[in-house]
């Protein structure tokens, strides 16, 4: 009956994927997707079977129409979404048909997976329905869920955010269903009696590389379409919300032992901490943290710095990345860069500059949202540390208060202004680092943003000089790409809770493309880009010129290929080491490249991935290669292959040289609260290998235990250890 129903839905909505096309300039009318909750008076029980009565009461939204690959039509699939809430939860009780379940893609488990090479399931929820903030959570039929935290229509995502929701899949004969149960005290809300929040429901069919969306989106939405919170549906019914307890504690404790550095013994070590989680009011937060422990971090993945400026590393440890989106401040970067400039940084504590960790004893951090005000307080005290640097060089770092506060208001129907403080005060003696900064952001209409921000540091050794400032303009949609950026960068501009590679800098980007959809060849789309980035000091001297041209074609089947020519224009004022004891000489360089990349369709069960870089570097040669592969072995055992190489022959002494670094990743999922990752890594330039392993059971949501083995050894002279972790790490929840 459902498939008859559903075929004859098909042939009367040729109207409405006509309508939705017609659209395309002004964006779909979405009054009319509205989703309806329904109070449950029984238990729920999450077990993805959909057998509860109060299922079949609950309304059923479908109707999901397709992005990709025939926009405004039908899904070809059918996917029926019914919601029900009670006192603590609101529930997503999930029917994806299938055709052909045989064929269905489902090869990762782990929580917090890659789900877009799967099929999956996805709901976005505006839970203060402002169009532009949402919570997002997706799952995949063998139940590996991922969430993250959307900001301004998908211009800050936090991807590292672990919210605490279950869910439980089935596999049946027409497809697969999903039981999902998110507690309203993972989410923020108004304190309305009757609520509305923004919604939209969407569906991914692997093999077909098929999306669909039940509130439709449109491909001139740009390429994170999908997150245009203000094209939302809508969803009524809740009444009567209640954020749960107010009081989360999470306490931790860790014994085992490390070796901190070469010739050092190693030490036993048994500790504990805590995190507390008070709910101030509905919608803003403090978090405490004592005696922060970030053992089961991930390492940072080995790079080869090609610049003469310090690398990008993202933050991943937790405390530091919920709510991480509210206190960015610098300019924006594109979806696929790393950030040039940002006024506050994480890392800056915690982390030396070498990437040692420096304890923190302590720490609170004040979140959330009041009516039309966005608020971020972050302070954190951290401990005293000493180690040997790369060069033997004894560091040692004093005690150091860091503080941040950050406000944003809403503007307009997606814009907003902001302010941000920082402070760093060392209290061992030292001299205070402090900055400031406003900045804004205008989103006019679907496409066309802009945005900028204005800055000052305070160093009592550093006067003049000490302001930084961006504005940017971009369009984007289908197919047109158009961005203008300007950014000035003081000489004496210093903030150390920053990200600012390069000071005194004035720095013109342009970038033009378009992005058809040829019909041949199995292409679904090809960008045809144009990038420019002009630097020059204050002086008005040249010191970069890149411009880049391409093509990136994505095929039908997710495959992608891109072929490129770089031209460069690099001024040296210092002479740049880029190896040990190979120096290339102050000067002016013009050097240019040929780029081609390739992946393969990753939702197969083996996966291909290389880029070749040939060209010239500087007054001699360069040819890059890194390949990788993924090999998903079987629905538990995943592996991934990573190997750089750098052949370098540059006229200058001991210019002939390669940089070669590789890396593996292996991970075991036994269910998907339960899995076993190990991660290696070799870097020929420094003769180091470091290995990283860790198991995880998530034994409950919000309760960890884990096994951490962490190593790093020098190669040269024996293999000797230069620092190794051994810990058993526990940590629980409680609400109160």
């Amino acid at each position: 009956m459902i498939k008859k129903n559903y075929a004859l839905w098909r042939r009367m909505s040729l109207p409405a994927a006509i309508l939705i096309l017609a659209s395309l300039g002004r964006g779909v009318q979405t009054d009319k997707y509205q989703a309806n909750a329904v109070r449950t008076g029984g238990a729920v029980n999450v077990d993805g079977r959909l057998d509860e009565a109060d299922w079949k009461i609950a309304p059923a939204s479908g109707n999901f129409i397709q992005t990709e690959p025939e926009e405004g039509r039908p899904a070809t699939e059918a996917t029926e979404v019914r919601i029900l809430f009670d006192d603590r939860n609101i529930y997503f009780g999930v029917i994806c048909h299938d055709s052909r379940p045989d064929q269905i893609v489902a090869n990762e488990m782990r929580r917090d997976s890659e789900l877009r090479n799967n099929d999956y399931f996805e709901v976005v929820l505006d839970t203060y329905n402002d169009h532009r903030n949402a919570f997002y959570f997706s799952v995949n039929p063998l139940g590996a869920q991922r969430d993250l935290l959307i900001r301004d229509e998908g211009a800050n995502i936090n991807r590292e955010w672990d919210g605490i929701w279950v869910v439980r899949t089935q596999r049946t004969g027409e497809g697969w269903t999903a039981e999902i149960a998110i507690p309203f005290h993972t989410l923020r809300f108004n304190k309305d009696a009757d609520q509305t929040w923004g919604v939209n429901f969407g569906r991914s069919v692997a093999r077909k590389r098929e999306e669909t969306y039940w509130t439709p989106i449109l491909r001139n939405y740009g390429f994170m379409g999908k997150l245009k919170i203000s094209y939302f549906g809508h969803l009524t019914g809740l009444s009567g919300l209640k954020q749960g307890q107010k009081v989360q504690v999470a306490p931790y404790v860790i014994g085992g032992g490390n070796k901190e550095e070469a010739g050092a013994p190693f030490k036993g070590r048994a500790d504990a901490g805590l995190d507390l989680k008070y709910r101030l009011t509905s919608n803003v937060t403090a978090d405490l943290t004592v005696n922060t422990d970030f053992a089961q971090v991930e390492a940072d993945q080995e790079q080869f710095n090609l610049t003469p400026y310090s690398l990008f590393f993202p933050e991943k440890r937790e405390f530091f990345l919920e709510g991480a989106d509210i206190f960015r401040f610098g300019e924006r970067s594109q979806e696929h860069e790393m950030p040039s400039t940002l006024l506050f940084f994480s890392r800056s504590i915690g982390l030396s500059e070498d990437g040692k960790e420096v304890p923190v004893l302590g720490g609170v951090k004040v979140t959330g949202k009041t009516g039309r005000y966005d608020l971020g307080v972050l302070d954190i005290l951290t401990s005293r540390a000493s180690y040997l640097n790369d060069d033997d060089e004894r560091v040692d770092i004093g005690r150091a208060n860091s503080s941040v506060f950050r406000i944003k208001r809403d503007i307009f129907e997606k814009s907003s202004v902001g302010i941000i403080g920082l402070s760093k005060d060392p209290l061992d003696g030292g001299e205070t680092n402090r900055a400031t900064g406003l900045d804004f952001n205008l989103a006019l209409g679907r496409s066309f943003k802009t945005d900028g921000f204005l800055a000052k540091a305070f160093s009592p050794d550093l006067k003049g000089n000490d302001w930084a400032g961006a504005l940017s303009t971009s369009f984007a949609d289908d197919f047109w790409d158009f961005g203008l950026s300007y950014t000035d960068i003081g000489e004496n501009f210093n903030t150390e809770l920053g990200f600012v590679p390069r000071t005194d800098i004035r720095k013109l980007r342009l970038n033009a493309g378009v992005g058809p959809r040829p019909r041949f060849l199995g292409l679904r789309q090809s960008f045809f880009m144009n990038n420019l980035t002009y630097i020059e000091d204050h002086s008005g001297r040249l010191q970069n010129r890149d411009i880049f041209s391409g093509v990136w074609n994505l095929f039908q089947n997710g495959s992608q290929m891109f072929f490129g020519y770089a031209q460069n224009f690099q001024r040296l004022d210092e002479d740049f080491e880029i190896e040990e004891n190979v120096i290339i000489p102050v000067g002016r360089y013009n050097f240019n490249s040929f780029l081609v990349m390739f992946n393969s369709d990753r939702s197969r069960d083996v996966a291909l991935g290389a880029d070749i870089n040939l060209g010239e570097f500087y007054n001699g040669r360069l040819a890059s290669v890194r390949a990788e592969s993924f090999f998903k072995v079987s629905r538990n055992f995943n592996m991934e292959l990573q190997l750089s190489r750098n052949q370098f022959n540059l006229p200058v002494p001991g210019g002939k040289f390669a940089a070669t670094i590789a890396g593996g990743r292996f991970i075991y999922s036994f269910t998907p609260n339960l899995f076993a990752k190990a991660y290696v890594q070799w870097n020929g330039s420094e003769d180091l290998f470091k290995s990283n392993f860790l198991i995880r059971w998530i034994y409950k949501p919000g309760a960890n235990i884990y096994f951490i083995y962490n190593e790093t050894r020098k190669l040269i002279g024996g293999g000797a250890v230069e620092d190794r972790t051994v810990m058993l790490k526990a940590s629980f929840l409680f609400n109160l």
